[in-house]
């Protein structure tokens, strides 16, 4: 030890903390509710059946602006000079994940409001009239615009993931199944934000299309829990230091969050009890609201616990 220096365990290795944490997840709610939105819309007209009024999609379209919004608020608060956000828009070094994600960003989220805004059309126009003829333009371009926000939400789905693997310092992070974890919670959290927001506040009848975005649910845990078990036998074949950080879920309080949180709530709950409940239940409001609630806990553990256990593990 260098007594100049002095011990490293005086230092606190976490620089990035819940406000990071919240933002990854915020960007991944809303990400996957407009992937899932629009993968309904897509699959119901493919089959000739109606699209308007659904419950799902008119949830996607709250879901996906508020989250995205509240996530970017969250990444200004951070930023040292909160108020000089507007530089990162105006410089650009394509050698950069980050530039390339707030390329996406800048693009994604004025068209989430557009899709937003065709969803609730009659209610914006009872409001702002004036805007009918910009609305005219976007209906007719509706498909293209559709295909547009679902690239871009699969960008921002995954950039973050790809910032954090960057990090070369941390086991954890500096991993390329980090942005397929990340993709795939953030389908997750956003079937489940969608569900749950239709259920509370559109959804007139039991169904209303919901068993539809529930055939999600089982391919889409399957990848997440696949993704987590490459990221961890990784470690255990990638040196002493990548081996080191598989401490992470079988000591501490991490340790907690990933087996509690992660798997738990994130990945066992919704799994049985879409297998082994009575199918009585698996429509009604409460039990849509109880997994919809526990997959949500279960993503925001997910990027908490990434964050926290990845920042504390250094090569």
């Amino acid at each position: 030890m260098n007594n100049i220096w002095g011990s490293m365990e005086q230092y606190d290795p976490v620089v990035w903390n819940w406000i990071i944490a919240v933002y990854l997840f915020m960007a991944g709610l809303s990400a996957g509710s407009m992937m899932v939105a629009i993968g309904l819309k897509w699959y119901r007209q493919s089959r000739g059946l109606p699209t308007e009024g659904l419950p799902v999609i008119k949830a996607a379209a709250v879901v996906g602006p508020i989250s995205i919004c509240v996530g970017m608020a969250l990444l200004m608060l951070d930023l040292t000079k909160p108020f000089e956000f507007y530089h990162i828009l105006l410089n650009y070094n394509f050698t950069s994940v980050m530039a390339w994600g707030v390329l996406a960003l800048l693009f994604y989220i004025p068209l989430v409001f557009v899709f937003s805004g065709l969803i609730f059309e009659k209610q914006l126009l009872s409001l702002a009239p004036w805007l009918s003829g910009v609305a005219k333009i976007c209906r007719k371009l509706e498909n293209s615009l559709n295909k547009l926000i679902f690239v871009l939400a699969i960008g921002v789905g995954i950039y973050t993931g790809f910032l954090l693997s960057a990090l070369i310092s941390y086991p954890i992070l500096n991993t390329a199944v980090l942005p397929a974890l990340f993709l795939a919670s953030a389908l997750s959290v956003g079937s489940a934000g969608n569900v749950l927001v239709a259920t509370l506040f559109f959804s007139k009848k039991e169904s209303d299309c919901i068993e539809q975005v529930h055939r999600i649910e089982y391919p889409v845990a399957f990848n997440e829990a696949l993704c987590l078990v490459l990221l961890f036998v990784g470690l255990n074949f990638s040196g002493p230091a990548a081996q080191a950080a598989t401490a992470a879920i079988t000591t501490g309080t991490w340790a907690s969050v990933f087996w509690i949180g992660v798997v738990g709530l994130g990945l066992v709950v919704p799994v049985l009890a879409s297998t082994i409940s009575p199918k009585s239940w698996r429509h009604t409001k409460g039990f849509l609201v109880t997994v919809s609630c526990s997959t949500i806990l279960g993503v925001l553990a997910l990027r908490h616990f990434v964050v926290y256990a990845g920042q504390s593990y250094i090569s």
